[in-house]
């Protein structure tokens, strides 16, 4: 079974309407089932009664069931809330054909498929900016694919992909967190990730032990991070690619976000 986890994002650039806006953030799911039509998941989603449910890559891979589950799963969130979708390594893994119709069945459903793009999320009359980046395959440090040694992810090779960061709060759905200071840098005041699963396997005192691409003891292996001002949170996930997990169970993860204690009271004068 997976977990519930929470944290507070605390921010003075957040508009004073999203006070207490939720996101419910799904990761890595690889095709998992939590009970007939993922209903256990559903289920306790919706205890969370979030604003919206953002999604950050690895949700379907090649195996056999993992897009008919993905569609059926986004089928029944689209009913009840706004999902934004962001691909990961194993989604560009698939063949075009199949990744194309895929996301055209996500797009029919109401998910928002953020390719490269933005959208404006709207809350009682205010909006922040939320940008989905792909991270091409190039720059996941997986020697079996087309990762190239010595390359890394820049500010300006996510400024390249998404254009300069406008004021004010901006999030980030990025299935890779391996290069959070570049998106940092960028502006992204508040980063989605997965990727890593926890490391896999966790030691007490010391975190993930193992990331896909075979670094050991990553950096940002799950979890809340706070740098310079702005935010990541790293999903564990909620399936398993490789490996078996140990002391490291699935987990949905759960934002709320808030304004400043000092900017409530001024509000409140």
């Amino acid at each position: 079974m997976f977990q519930i986890v929470r944290y507070n994002i605390v921010s003075g650039k957040l508009p004073e309407e999203f006070e207490n806006f939720k996101i419910v953030h799904l990761s890595d799911l690889h095709g998992a089932l939590y009970g007939k039509h993922n209903q256990l998941l559903v289920e306790g989603i919706v205890k969370e009664s979030p604003h919206m449910i953002v999604m950050t890559g690895d949700m379907a891979d090649s195996s056999a069931h993992a897009v008919p589950r993905l569609v059926d799963l986004c089928e029944q969130l689209c009913g009840l809330y706004p999902v934004y979708y962001v691909v990961g390594n194993h989604e560009q893994a698939l063949s075009q054909k199949i990744l194309d119709k895929l996301l055209k069945k996500l797009r029919k459903l109401g998910v928002v498929v953020l390719d490269n793009s933005w959208c404006t999320i709207s809350h009682q009359g205010a909006g922040i900016r939320l940008y989905g980046l792909v991270t091409p395959q190039v720059y996941y440090k997986d020697r079996l694919r087309e990762y190239k040694r010595g390359v890394s992810f820049s500010r300006e090779n996510v400024e390249e992909a998404l254009g300069k960061a406008p004021l004010g709060f901006n999030m980030m759905l990025a299935h890779n967190p391996l290069y959070y200071p570049a998106y940092g840098r960028w502006g992204a005041d508040l980063v989605f990730a997965g990727h890593i699963h926890g490391g896999v396997i966790r030691i007490p005192g010391l975190g993930g032990l193992l990331s896909p691409d075979m670094t050991f003891f990553p950096k940002y292996d799950s979890g809340y991070f706070r740098e310079y001002g702005r935010h990541l949170v790293v999903s564990r996930g909620l399936g398993n690619h490789f490996l078996v997990r140990v002391m490291n169970p699935p987990e949905v993860v759960a934002v709320t976000l808030k304004i400043p204690y000092n900017r409530q009271l001024s509000a409140s004068e």
